[in-house]
């Protein structure tokens, strides 16, 4: 093995002045100095700049972690690239340069140009793993490899199982960056998917977290890891970096703060539950400019599964996604859900498009859960040529069959936003006991909907400024109670009028001189005294 040897980092310059100057100074030891010293000083100046965060709450400014300049090539380490697909592998190089780096207190290391194949990544604390443009890690598709097992969560519940491809545990400052890309070759781990099925996720909550061990030998087989994994970390930053074919979930943040996550590509068009990127009772939390198709949820909130989740009682907080455009997504764009049982608040969703996909922005829970999904922002969102819903918020996600403590989501805001071509723009349901509070829309134009809205156990539910067009039923408002219609525009192609108003619960309906009277349908539970009464009249 060669001498290891740190490198500077040198930004790329546009200049070709500059880049004889940079040759000049090579030629020198002071001038070698000389230029560690400007590029030391400049190292920030050499990045995207991170524009500012504008949250409708408190939240701090989160900026890069800071991580030494020196740097650890792999190569120098041993790494030899790919002859074949099964070796030889740079696992122990890759562990020796973080070794280095960390004794150093700490650096970049280095994945050059180049195919490589890897057992499992282990990241400490101050280590950016830089993965170059045109390096390609693959990583093995033999479960032994990613033995011994490690503590981690599983959709909502923790267990010990196979390592992630890449893990993260208890550090601070650390980043995953560069242009290349890291292969998990999923295949094998989806077979798995195959032959186990789901595993066992509710009973595993059940019993004592060291009873639920997954992995060979354990008797228990089939919970496919995550491909990367940040546990219980602080100040992190992956950028720039490509993902494709991972076991499922790809980017996955779990009981983590101060994260930034931009400009990533996530491929997982085959995977099932082939999330993209996972926030996970983690908080203050950076998501822009990423790309992500996959056959699941594209950019998703989530905290704990029922008993473990509510045990543990962590929510997801302080969450910022902005600027993004999702296509090939085939369920939803941004999912709040349905594993909230540690609570999720404060999140900020702006400035984005989806295409093509499945559904745009979803919130979804249900009895189990338990806990609170509250100050939701929704803003300035295009959405056209959808599958199924554009915004919804279900609390009885999968019926009847579930039981247990029964979530509240309350404090959602919804604004600028445009839905076109969808077969129902928006859908807001609610749990019999537990009505969805304070929900805002406005400044919403729908058309060419299928069905236009359907809003089943609300309390307190303003439309201003929204405009419906679809085929069939423009509104439908099923036990709603405080419903203020400001400024509506209702088309449909339903015979008796745009907006039907259901069930023996609904009350305090307030519409303007927008909304013709003889527009509206009540059904045979619902007295037309409803409209514009006296606060007296009618109580909650």
């Amino acid at each position: 093995m060669s001498n290891p040897t740190l490198r500077l980092c040198v930004p790329r310059l546009a200049s070709p002045i500059t880049a004889l100057w940079l040759t000049a100074l090579r030629s020198t030891a002071l001038g070698l100095t000389a230029l560690g010293l400007m590029f030391a000083a400049s190292a920030s100046m050499a990045q995207e700049a991170i524009e500012p965060l504008a949250a409708p709450f408190t939240m701090e400014q989160l900026t890069r972690p800071s991580i030494p300049e020196q740097q650890f090539n792999i190569r120098d380490y041993g790494a030899e690239e790919m002859d074949g697909p099964d070796g030889p592998r740079i696992t122990e190089a890759v562990r020796d340069a973080i070794a280095a780096a960390t004794e150093a207190g700490g650096g970049t290391v280095v994945i050059p140009a180049g195919n490589w194949l890897s057992g499992p990544i282990h990241l400490h604390s101050n280590i950016n793993l830089h993965v170059q443009r045109s390096a390609e890690v693959f990583f093995t598709t033999d479960p032994e490899d990613y033995l011994p097992v490690v503590h981690q969560r599983h959709e909502g519940v923790e267990a010990y199982n196979y390592s992630p491809m890449i893990y993260v545990s208890h550090a601070v400052n650390v980043a995953i960056t560069g242009e290349g890309t890291l292969n998990g070759q999923g295949k094998p781990w989806w077979d798995w998917f195959e032959q186990y099925g789901a595993p066992p996720r509710v009973l595993a909550a059940r019993v004592p977290l060291a009873q639920r061990i997954f992995g060979k030998g354990s008797g228990m087989e089939g919970m496919r890891p995550s491909f990367v994994m940040f546990w219980k970390s602080r100040n992190i930053l992956v950028e720039g970096v490509r993902l494709v074919d991972g076991p499922m979930w790809n980017l996955h943040l779990v009981y983590s703060e101060n994260i930034i996550v931009r400009r990533t590509r996530i491929e997982s068009l085959k995977a099932p539950n082939g999330d993209g990127i996972v926030i996970d009772s983690s908080r203050n939390v950076l998501l822009e400019h990423n790309d992500v198709q996959t056959l699941s949820d594209a950019l998703v909130m989530k905290s704990g599964l029922n008993e473990d989740g509510l045990h543990i009682n962590r929510p997801t907080e302080n969450v910022v996604v902005r600027h993004f455009a999702l296509r090939n997504v085939s369920n939803t764009g941004v999912a709040i859900g349905s594993e909230t049982s540690g609570g999720i608040r404060n999140v900020y969703i702006h400035d984005g498009l989806f295409d093509g996909s499945g559904r745009g922005v979803g919130v979804r829970t249900e009895r189990g859960r338990g806990n609170v999904v509250e100050n939701i922002w929704v803003r300035n969102i295009t959405m056209r040529n959808l599958t199924h819903d554009g915004f919804s918020i279900n609390t009885f996600f999968t019926g009847r069959s579930a039981t247990g403590p029964a979530p509240l989501v309350r404090n959602v805001h919804v604004s600028n936003v445009s839905i076109d071509r969808v077969p129902t723009a928006i859908s807001l349901v609610g749990l019999p006991e537990k009505w969805l509070e304070n929900i805002t829309l406005e400044n919403v134009k729908v058309t060419n909907a299928e069905m236009g809205s359907q809003m089943t156990r609300v309390k307190d539910l303003t439309l201003q400024d929204v405009s419906i067009r679809s085929q069939s039923l423009a509104l439908q408002a099923t036990d709603v109670y405080e419903l203020n219609l400001q400024q509506v525009s209702l088309q449909d192609r339903v015979p008796g009028g745009a907006l039907r108003l259901e069930g023996r619960y609904t009350g305090a309906i307030y519409v303007d001189e927008s909304l013709p009277l003889d527009e509206i349908q009540f059904d045979r539970d619902v007295s037309p005294s409803v409209i514009n009464p006296e606060a007296s009249e009618q109580a909650w």
